[in-house]
C-alpha cells in the first residue's frame, strides 16, 4: 500500500514533465528497461493461450543465462510436460515428447512462429521482458509522441516494434509489434524488484489473428554467476526424430 501512494504521489510531478517533455519519459525507460540488474534468472508462471479457437492452460519454468542459453518446460497443469525448449546462439530447439520429435530453426524468432508457440519473440525477450531488460525490443529512437488516455505514445517507423506507451513516470504498459502477424503486449500489475526497478507480475499479448496469450509471473529469482552447462541442456531420448525447419519442405536430421 505505502508503494502504491509513493508511486501515485511521485507520478504526478512525473506525468506532468513526461508530457512537456516526452524526450525525457522515454529516456528514462530506456536508461531503466535496456539494463539488466542480473545476468540469469529462474522463473515460474502461469500460462493461458487460444490458438485457431481453442484455450490451453498451462505452467511454465524458464531458466538460464539472459544472453542465452535459455531453456523453458511447458506442461499442462500438474500434468506431463508438452514441450522442452532450448534457445542458444545457434538457434531454438523445441522437444514434444508426445511426438518424439525435435524441432530446429537458426533464427529463434522464426521458429515460435512456424511452431505455433504463444508468444510471437525469442525466448531471450521473453526473459528479458520478465527481468525488466529488454534492450531487442527498445528502438534508441523514436519518430513520434502523443497523448493516449493519460500515457504517453511512442511511435517507430522501422524494426520489430511499432510503438511503445509509457506511463509519466516511463513505466511501459503496452508495447506493438511487427511481423508476419502483428501483435500488441499489455504489461501490469508492476512490482518493486528490490532495486527500485518496476517488472510486471503480468503480461498479455494479442495477435492481429485473434490469438492471445497471458502470462501470470508466480516467482522469478535472478542469479549472477554463471550457470551449470548441464542444467541447461537439451536431452533427447533414445529414437527421437530430429527436423530442422529452415529448410523449405524441412529436413530430417539423421
Amino acid at each position: 500500500m505505502l508503494l502504491s501512494v509513493i508511486v501515485a504521489l511521485g507520478g504526478c510531478a512525473a506525468h506532468k514533465n513526461g508530457f512537456l517533455h516526452p524526450e525525457n519519459t522515454y529516456s528514462t525507460f530506456r536508461s531503466s528497461y535496456s539494463n539488466c540488474n542480473a545476468t540469469g534468472l529462474r522463473a515460474k508462471a502461469s500460462l493461458y493461450y487460444t490458438s485457431k479457437g481453442s484455450g490451453h492452460r498451462t505452467t511454465m519454468s524458464l531458466w538460464g543465462e539472459l544472453k542465452s542459453p535459455l531453456r523453458l518446460d511447458v506442461r499442462a497443469g500438474i500434468g506431463p510436460y508438452i514441450a522442452h525448449i532450448r534457445e542458444d546462439q545457434n538457434g531454438l530447439t523445441a522437444f514434444y515428447p508426445d511426438q518424439e520429435t525435435a524441432y530446429t530453426h537458426s533464427s529463434p524468432v522464426r521458429a515460435v512462429q512456424i511452431l505455433g508457440l504463444p508468444f510471437p519473440f525469442s525466448l531471450k525477450d521473453l526473459a528479458g521482458l520478465i527481468s525488466g531488460c529488454y534492450p531487442n525490443l527498445i528502438p534508441k529512437s523514436y519518430d513520434t509522441a502523443v497523448s493516449e488516455n493519460g500515457n504517453l505514445r511512442f511511435t517507430f517507423k522501422y524494426g520489430p516494434v511499432s510503438a511503445i506507451t509509457l506511463t509519466g513516470q516511463g513505466i511501459p504498459v503496452e508495447i506493438d509489434g511487427r511481423g508476419e502477424v502483428p501483435w500488441r503486449m499489455e504489461l501490469s500489475s508492476y512490482e518493486d524488484d528490490g532495486s527500485g526497478k518496476l517488472l510486471p507480475e503480468r503480461i498479455a499479448v494479442y495477435t492481429e489473428s485473434g490469438d492471445k496469450a497471458l502470462l501470470r509471473i508466480k516467482s522469478r529469482n535472478f542469479t549472477a554467476k554463471p550457470w551449470e552447462a548441464e542444467a541447461l541442456e537439451l536431452k533427447f531420448p533414445e529414437g527421437t526424430e530430429h527436423i530442422r525447419l529452415d529448410h523449405k519442405g524441412y529436413v530430417i536430421i539423421e
